[in-house]
């Protein structure tokens, strides 16, 4: 997504088609902040991208519950901050996850800075959003998330949803990355979770597995900086076509 709402790496396995069939689009206008085009593919289901990139697809479940179930190592987190997340796709599996529990947050914060991703995701992708935006278990913010972060304290977990690339003119990925992650650390309670998309694995593009060499140690060693217990998994996310890193980790008691 666009720098401040969710764009899920510094690239995409998917660019945009360049010329969708018409009855395709479902949605395609520009927001202000970026443009955003709604598609439907016949396996995919609902499609939405953002600046030409491909965000997720109705097929995308897997995301969501990579994102998640880190979250499920805490007993019973009352504050929870999911940070973008424009489609409403992580934040639907948040409370379908913890719904049957018992135990869905008393505090569960999503911040996005684009309203509009949120209305078109509502409307156009159903089977990924579901009714979470309207759920009364969730607080939406619709504003900055890195200046919400910065000054949030004492969280159960964060999810991070967000970009890796810089968000500041002439800001180098490696301070991005780790000015961010120490926000979050900060924001956490000890014993607070981390939970956070970082990259795929470019499996049919060297491009990708490239930038992959360059982004995965930057984000491990700044988490290593403030965490404990890293966890890496790798989950075929279907309209990616490719395996996509997810990563979580705890804040020392």
């Amino acid at each position: 997504m666009h720098a401040l709402t969710g764009q899920r790496a510094g690239f995409q396995p998917h660019p945009a088609p360049s010329a969708p069939a018409p009855s395709n689009v479902l949605a395609d206008e520009h927001t202000g902040l970026q443009h955003v085009l709604v598609t439907r593919h016949p396996h995919f289901g609902g499609q939405l991208f953002l600046d030409d990139d491909l965000q997720i697809s109705e097929s995308d479940t897997a995301y969501g519950v990579a994102m998640t179930s880190p979250l499920l190592e805490l007993e019973r987190p009352a504050r929870v901050a999911i940070l973008g997340g424009g489609d409403g796709g992580v934040l639907n599996e948040l409370l379908r996850t913890f719904a049957p529990l018992d135990a869905v947050p008393s505090e569960l914060t999503m911040v996005e800075i684009d309203r509009r991703v949120m209305e078109l995701s509502r409307e156009h992708l159903p089977a990924l959003c579901g009714d979470a935006f309207d759920s009364p278990h969730a607080n939406i913010v619709v504003g900055d998330a890195f200046a919400w972060i910065a000054q949030a304290r004492d969280l159960d977990a964060v999810i991070y949803d967000l970009t890796m690339d810089p968000v500041r003119e002439g800001q180098s990925r490696a301070d991005f990355i780790s000015g961010i992650v120490a926000h979050m650390a900060r924001a956490l309670r000890p014993g607070g979770v981390l939970s956070m998309q970082c990259c795929g694995h470019g499996l049919r593009d060297a491009d990708d597995r490239a930038t992959r060499r360059e982004l995965l140690p930057l984000i491990r060693e700044a988490v290593d900086v403030h965490f404990t217990d890293r966890c890496e998994q790798s989950v075929l996310v279907p309209s990616y076509r490719d395996l996509w890193t997810f990563l979580s980790a705890r804040k020392p008691a």
